[in-house]
């Protein structure tokens, strides 16, 4: 018992695993809306979920081999003769034969869960003691699958298939290539692993040998392979008939001959699915083979596009990179109040760093550079285009500064950033939308909106990646500016004039000597000299290290790497979709 018990939780786990993968399959195609073969797919999982969670309820469950077939297979005939008893399933020439589905066990109770899935009305039970042959097995039968009650059996035979662990799929042998037939069980057949489904052509003693032999057989099972891309446990000819107790031929239509593959046939249900443990294997490669066929279909739907939908990625990639090479050049705008904005945001920083009489002088050519409405955007710390926008602002115009100022407040490089770069997707969308629709992608597609830059999203990403660069570059050039070097040999020419004339007044009046003013107005212009000429030597330095242009063209560099590295900016549904495919496919 405790074997049995550590086999079923083994497969139980196992079996969660299959429905976890399956799971995660229909979020992926969940995920793929657009695609129109995803509606289809997705149905697909959901039903096999379905049938995972039968199966996971019938691991206690015996084995169940159904038999299913149109009106006059034989398959009511067929399931007497393996069970030993001719009227076990009612069987003649009334149409239809097999009203509810009818099952063969051991013991009723064998059959109890059955009866309850299937509701107590649609099905009726024989049990025989005696069926030693069928311990591990029950046998069932169902009602035609072309029969005058087709509407009310269809949904009988479907839930009694899906309850099924091994498929018979009888045909008659004197019409075996039944399209109707063989359509009708195509989709049931793929969830069938080839060990599980088999296929019984039945009355072959109607049939002349040479003919069944030579042409009739071999021509079905080419058929059959071709119909279902399937490879079946076995494809067999029987006369059931001729296996049971009483056969009761017509006189006037004796058998033709005794070729029968009967006995192979219930070989392989007694000495195969009759097997203790077979159950619980076979239901766990069927579930395996559940999730190896939804994995194949998806891949196989998915190459299909492949072609196309590299032509259509490599078109928005290429469009995009035009758009966003605009999109970064709208940053620019006149680029003459931009390098000075950029400046004004440089001496700023190095005011924050500057010490000494030279720091005094940083501060307050800053506060020049920066004046009126100006002073308001240079005090309020935080998005440097906005601190650039306004202090530019400033420089070019004081009576304009304000207007501006609000201007760059509601993000004016932004929002023309963000025009250009729709505009060019616009302009190159209705090509890629045609290549999207020609790889299944549903029409709406042509819409505006769907195309990728539409919306802000772009403008606030390609904003803050510019700030980041511009925040970036100005520390960067402000702590090579303002290191202790350079800052000692800058100032120390102020400092030594403030100490020399320092000197000289303390020791003239510890002495008693008063300096007269004209010294030290002399001295203070001295000092004022000195610092002015450091200063031009510094703005010297600083034009060589960040130039008016060097600057900008560094902060745009490191812009346009980040938007190279990051790739698609506007993470669109079309294009996540469209990639998402294309890692079906492969």
């Amino acid at each position: 018992m405790m074997d049995t018990q550590m086999v079923r939780l083994r497969a139980m786990a196992e079996l969660e695993t299959v429905r976890s993968d399956i799971r995660g399959l229909t979020e992926i195609l969940d995920g793929i809306a657009l695609w129109r073969p995803a509606i289809g797919l997705q149905k697909s999982c959901e039903e096999a979920l379905f049938m995972l969670d039968r199966l996971a309820e019938r691991f206690d469950r015996k084995l169940v081999v159904t038999l299913v077939g149109p009106c006059g297979s034989g398959k009511s005939t067929l399931l007497n003769a393996l069970a030993g008893e001719d009227d076990l399933s009612p069987a003649g020439h009334r149409r239809p034969t097999t009203e509810n589905v009818v099952a063969f066990c051991r013991q009723t109770a064998d059959a109890g869960q059955l009866a309850a899935q299937l509701g107590p009305e649609n099905i009726r039970i024989h049990a025989s003691a005696s069926a030693d042959a069928l311990e591990n097995v029950i046998l069932i039968d169902t009602p035609d699958t072309d029969s005058t009650h087709r509407n009310r059996h269809i949904p009988i035979i479907h839930q009694a298939i899906t309850l099924s662990d091994v498929l018979v799929c009888v045909f008659d042998g004197e019409n075996p290539k039944r399209r109707d037939h063989t359509d009708f069980l195509a989709p049931y057949v793929r969830l069938f692993s080839g060990a599980s489904l088999v296929v019984v052509v039945n009355k072959c003693d109607r049939l002349a040998a040479a003919e069944l032999t030579e042409t009739i057989m071999p021509e079905f099972d080419r058929y059959i392979r071709d119909a279902w891309s399937a490879e079946p446990a076995a494809v067999l000819c029987v006369s059931a008939r001729s296996r049971l107790n009483d056969p009761a031929w017509d006189r006037q239509a004796p058998p033709k001959h005794d070729r029968n593959q009967f006995e192979q046939l219930q070989r392989l249900i007694v000495e195969t699915f009759n097997r203790s443990g077979y159950s619980v294997d076979h239901r766990l490669e069927n579930a395996r083979r559940l999730r190896i066929y939804l994995e194949q279909t998806v891949r196989a739907e998915a190459e299909k596009e492949k072609k196309q939908l590299d032509a259509a990625i490599a078109q928005m990639g290429a469009s995009e990179a035009e758009a966003m090479e605009q999109a970064v050049a709208a940053f620019r705008g006149d680029g003459t109040s931009l390098v000075s904005g950029i400046n004004v945001r440089l001496y700023q920083r190095l005011a924050e760093h500057w010490l000494g009489p030279m720091g005094w002088i940083v501060a307050i050519w800053t506060r020049i550079l920066v004046f009126g409405a100006g002073i308001a955007s240079l005090l309020r710390f935080g998005n440097p285009v906005r601190q650039i926008f306004g202090a530019v602002s400033a420089v070019r115009h004081y009576t304009g500064s304000k207007k501006a100022v609000a201007a760059a407040d509601r993000g004016a490089g932004t929002g023309m950033a963000l025009n250009r770069y729709d505009g060019a997707i616009a302009r190159a969308w209705p090509d890629i939308a045609e290549m999207l629709i020609k790889a299944r992608f549903s029409p709406s597609v042509r819409e505006a909106h769907r195309a990728p830059g539409h919306g802000e999203k772009i403008g606030q990403r390609l904003s803050q990646i510019w700030n980041d660069a511009l925040e970036d570059e100005l520390s960067q050039v402000g702590r090579r500016l303002s290191g202790g070097f350079l800052q000692l040999v800058f100032n120390l020419p102020a400092l030594g004039v403030l100490g020399y004339t320092g000197w000289l007044t303390v020791v003239n009046f510890f002495s008693g000597s008063i300096l007269s003013g004209d010294f030290f107005l002399h001295a203070f212009w001295t000092i004022v000299l000195v610092l002015l000429l450091s200063f031009f030597l510094l703005q010297g330095v600083i034009r060589l290290v960040a130039g008016r242009e060097k600057l900008v063209e560094r902060v745009f560099a490191r812009v346009r790497d980040v938007v190279d590295q990051q790739g698609s900016l506007s993470e669109s549904p079309i294009w996540r979709q469209a990639n998402t495919i294309i890692g079906l496919g492969n």
